[in-house]
């Protein structure tokens, strides 16, 4: 799979809303090298808000992040798949769709960790590249297409 030739590529952040401190902090490790990057925004749901809102709520967050992902600056997709509720190198269903959605716009995506078993098949199909918690090769990848 090729970076989107751009530029300045940016490098769309995903993962489990739990992990959001970790998003940000390798959001600001993209940023300090040059390289442009985006996180989704913070859930403002509170324990009173309805079954009804919460679906409205991730529905816009999600055709938002899915709007980045496919816009034509975008380069790649990292997913920040930390372990989850005992389970390593967690991809839940959001990631995976948002997953979906950048290999369909012919974006390269990176896992920060390793793959998890239930979707390596696919994620092997689809190019997704493990970084084991480095961010290094996606970094020089990401310069070199904005230098050329």
């Amino acid at each position: 799979m090729k970076v989107a030739s751009v530029e300045s590529p940016r490098v769309i952040i995903c993962g489990s809303m739990r992990a959001w401190d970790h998003m940000r902090q390798i959001h600001d490790s993209l940023t300090d090298c040059g390289i442009d990057a985006l996180i989704p925004d913070v859930d403002e749901i509170s324990q009173s808000t309805s079954t009804d809102e919460l679906a409205r709520i991730k529905r816009v967050a999600s055709l938002k992040h899915f709007g980045h992902i496919q816009d034509a600056h975008t380069a790649a997709v990292l997913v920040v798949n930390v372990e989850k509720d005992g389970q390593s190198d967690y991809i839940g269903p959001n990631s995976f769709a948002e997953i979906a959605v950048a290999v369909a716009a012919g974006r390269q995506v990176y896992l920060m960790y390793g793959t998890p078993p239930v979707y390596s098949e696919e994620l092997r199909a689809w190019g997704a590249r493990e970084l084991h918690g480095h961010l290094d090769a996606l970094a020089a990848e990401m310069q070199f297409a904005r230098a050329s």
